[in-house]
């Protein structure tokens, strides 16, 4: 499954960023390759460092949906939260932040005037959609102004949500929360609004692919994400990436636009810190630290060394 942006409650839920993150999940999960060594000891993590003559920067890897089971988290992460003066999020998780981006994001998923859902998908997805939606006990008019991509995500994370996945025990918003709570310094790699045009840069075929393959997954959400759970609470970076970039293999373009060019963007904020006397820890989706062009890959590229926690 292509990745999730956000979490809508209702007709009009709260916004909650999710891109790149790690709900790509495949159907089908295959043999992958990482450019970055398996660890060495059955008791890993998601969880990197990176030491500087100044300081040091922890890269965490979050799954940006959970549940209550997935806590308490194990003591390395805890230890790098406790040591960290500066905490790092993709993206700004304030209320305020979170609210403006809500209603920037239903002005930016609106059709074009006199478009409606129904015009931009083809008859079977239509349907499909149409049925997902019931299911969820949305009818399909309350999605009819907006552009495919708002519907896939909506039904998607209102499906997680039912499962008892929430944005609120995700990895992000704990550690915003406590960061926050201990008044550490809170950064941010990008805006809400710098994740919001990211759709935008998809293609009409690339919004119906999406659409289609979200609906056609939506079953296997619960399955994918105990295992998802599962690899990343091993630190088992092989299987995370296998199991997260499978769906990208057909659709390239989108690997390239939420992955590749974002960690690109991120390097010289993230090197940027290793310069600073405080030790930081830096908080993205674990895709962001596995395949090719991954933030770790690229650290290591500019001479920095990443050890596996």
């Amino acid at each position: 499954m292509v990745p999730l942006v956000a979490a809508f409650r209702a007709i009009a839920p709260a916004y909650v960023p999710l891109l790149g993150a790690l709900s790509t999940l495949a159907i089908a999960i295959t043999p992958g390759q990482t450019q970055v060594s398996p660890p060495d000891c059955p008791d890993a993590h998601f969880l990197w460092k990176v030491e500087s003559p100044n300081n040091t920067v922890y890269l965490l890897g979050s799954i940006h949906m959970l549940d209550a089971s997935a806590y308490p988290l194990p003591d390395p992460m805890e230890s790098a939260f406790a040591a960290a003066e500066v905490v790092v999020f993709e993206t700004d998780l304030s209320p305020e932040a979170m609210m403006d981006a809500a209603l920037d994001m239903m002005m930016v998923a609106s059709a074009e005037p006199d478009v409606t859902l129904a015009d931009s998908l083809d008859a079977e997805t239509y349907q499909l959609a149409e049925q997902r939606a019931a299911d969820l006990g949305f009818p399909i008019d309350l999605f009819q102004p907006f552009k495919p991509w708002f519907l896939a995500v909506n039904l998607t994370v209102i499906h997680l949500m039912s499962l008892g996945f929430t944005p609120e025990q995700g990895i992000d918003q704990h550690f915003y929360s406590r960061a926050e709570a201990a008044e550490k310094d809170i950064l941010f790699l990008e805006t809400p609004a710098d994740q919001l045009g990211l759709f935008e840069q998809l293609s009409a075929e690339e919004q119906q692919q999406f659409v289609r393959q979200s609906l056609e997954e939506m079953d296997l959400l619960e399955e994918s994400f105990d295992h998802l759970r599962h690899i990343w609470s091993t630190g088992d970076v092989a299987a995370m990436e296998a199991f997260l970039l499978a769906s990208f293999a057909d659709y390239p373009q989108m690997q390239q636009i939420f992955l590749s060019d974002r960690n690109r963007t991120w390097l010289p904020q993230i090197e940027s810190f290793l310069e600073t006397e405080e030790d930081h820890l830096v908080v993205v989706g674990a895709l962001h630290l596995v395949g090719p062009d991954n933030v770790l890959l690229l650290l290591e590229q500019a001479g920095h060394r990443a050890e596996q926690l």
